[in-house]
């Protein structure tokens, strides 16, 4: 006699591996390009963590004081639909980020792909086990350009450093 599943005999399935994604940022006057990005990584995984730098990390790597504090950047971050959680993300080092909580998928902007931080970033986190996709970035507005258009005396000191802007 054959053994044969019957409509009856119920098939053992192994549950789908629910997938978290993970978006580090600054997210100094949150924009359009922040929506796109998260809306596009959140397309791409169960659950969506973002981490937000903290003033102090934003301050080394721009040289400048965030327009934002960390804690409203937090809450405006946290009231978003399709964000699952917010986290302060303490260091560059994107590994770190991932042994207090664990992702994975990053998410980044295409503007890092093929980039020697972009490169850095993959091989750090393939170390962990995660890996990094790029999604489009928004050319059209950026944290930088919104500052520039808010301090016109940042605009005119830049401008004495060869950079033009247009009104």
């Amino acid at each position: 006699m054959t053994s044969r599943h019957t409509i009856d005999a119920p098939v053992a399935l192994a549950p789908a591996r629910r997938v978290t994604g993970y978006v580090p940022g600054g997210f100094d006057m949150l924009h359009v390009g922040h929506l796109n990005i998260l809306r596009a990584a959140r397309a791409r995984c169960d659950r969506l963590v973002v981490g937000v730098a903290t003033d102090e990390s934003l301050r080394r790597m721009k040289g400048k004081d965030p327009v934002i504090p960390l804690k409203e950047r937090c809450e405006l971050l946290a009231a978003l639909r399709f964000v699952d959680a917010v986290v302060v993300d303490l260091d560059q080092d994107k590994r770190v980020a991932w042994r207090l909580q664990p992702f994975d998928v990053l998410f980044k902007g295409d503007d890092w792909k093929d980039t020697p931080k972009g490169e850095r970033l993959e091989a750090e986190l393939a170390e962990v086990g995660a890996r990094v996709v790029y999604l489009p970035y928004t050319a059209s507005t950026s944290s930088t350009m919104l500052r520039r258009f808010l301090s016109p005396d940042e605009v005119e000191a830049e401008l004495g450093e060869g950079l033009a802007v247009t009104k």
